[in-house]
């Protein structure tokens, strides 16, 4: 299958509201890992389990023990929400786990893709109907043999290759060898429900507060349920410019309760970085600790502070008077805890 050039404009995938509101929940977040290296067909040689890096991959034996070095690492690291939103970053890093043309991809379970090593924008798509140039869903095997335990998948794209992928707990499926091009997958958007105070219409104190709780609750009931709308599709709706959740400088943010960033509206390449805690503005106001911090401890936090407003030229320094939001929220039943936020800047007049 051959794919074209990346589309100027993406087709809209949909979720109905209907559904939204019956199931008003999200499938928790599975992942999974895939090594993007083209490797050459495998032979009828057991693959040794052997510790290997990225740039060590060349053939199926060294695919299979590179994936399981992967597992290992992962399984290690990977202990909380924290370190969990570091692999955004992980796999785009240079290393053992990444080299050249041989990186790692984060699936979702349903197919959804959480992190890229290589393409930031495949990060909002689903990959689970992806054919290869034979008509091979390949990611649905992928998920099927791991299912089975684990295993090899031979796909085509220009020629003969393979892939291997193995289970990782339960929300987890280790994939090697995966390589397609997904621009031309359209990216999905939940239609979801429209909120009492939508971003075009946060005019003050009391209209930014209404948006951002209402903003909490479906991106807590995204993390609270399984079986609905996927937290992907979500966070793609509340990307949308001049849609509900998003217009002009009043977007969404989400920070974990360690400070690394979950979901930016405006800038994704944030998302899985900690989030600079000592910044501040112009006057001295420690503006990410004061409010982030102070939401995360407090329970929810004002502020007032400056902020580069991108519709005012000449203000890189000094900034412009925000006033901004900011909730904490419980993640499921443990003790971990994220912020949501977002902000209106306010005339010089009314500071």
């Amino acid at each position: 299958m051959q794919f074209k050039e990346r589309k100027e404009t993406v087709t809209d995938y949909t979720v109905s509201r209907r559904a939204f509101v019956r199931t008003a929940a999200v499938a928790s977040l599975g992942i999974a890992l895939a090594a993007c290296q083209p490797i050459p067909p495998m032979d009828d040689a057991e693959p040794a389990m052997g510790q290997v890096t990225a740039a060590q991959v060349t053939d199926a034996e060294s695919l299979k023990a590179w994936v399981l070095a992967a597992h290992a690492e992962i399984q290690r690291i990977a202990t909380s929400l924290d370190a969990a939103a570091k692999l955004k970053q992980w796999v785009k890093t240079e290393g053992d786990w990444k080299s050249g043309s041989t990186f790692l991809i984060i699936f979702a379970a349903n197919g959804n893709v959480y992190a890229h090593g290589n393409d930031r924008g495949a990060e909002d798509r689903n990959l689970l109907d992806m054919e290869d140039e034979r008509g091979t869903k390949v990611v649905e095997e992928l998920l099927a043999v791991a299912a089975e335990g684990g295993g090899f998948v031979e796909y085509y794209d220009d020629g003969p290759k393979t892939a291997y992928a193995v289970p990782f707990r339960r929300q987890f499926v280790l994939v090697g060898g995966y390589s397609q091009d997904v621009s031309d997958v359209e990216v999905r958007i939940a239609d979801l429900p429209r909120p009492a105070v939508t971003a075009s219409e946060v005019v003050d104190r009391e209209t930014l507060i209404t948006f951002v709780e209402e903003a909490a609750r479906i991106y807590q009931e995204a993390l609270r349920f399984e079986g609905g709308i996927p937290l992907v599709e979500i966070k793609n709706a509340f990307r949308v410019e001049g849609g509900d959740w998003k217009t002009g400088s009043i977007y969404l943010y989400v920070v974990s309760g360690g400070g690394v960033t979950l979901f930016h509206g405006t800038e994704p390449f944030r998302e899985g970085n900690p989030t600079d805690m000592t910044r501040t503005d112009v006057n001295g106001v420690p503006f990410a600790e004061e409010l982030i911090g102070g939401a995360r401890r407090e329970g929810r936090k004002f502020l007032r502070y400056h902020y580069d407003d991108p519709a005012i030229e000449g203000d890189e320094d000094t900034g412009s008077p925000k006033l901004g939001y900011a909730i904490s929220l419980q993640v499921g039943a443990s003790d971990e805890k994220m912020v949501i936020g977002s902000g209106i800047y306010i005339p010089v007049e009314e500071e």
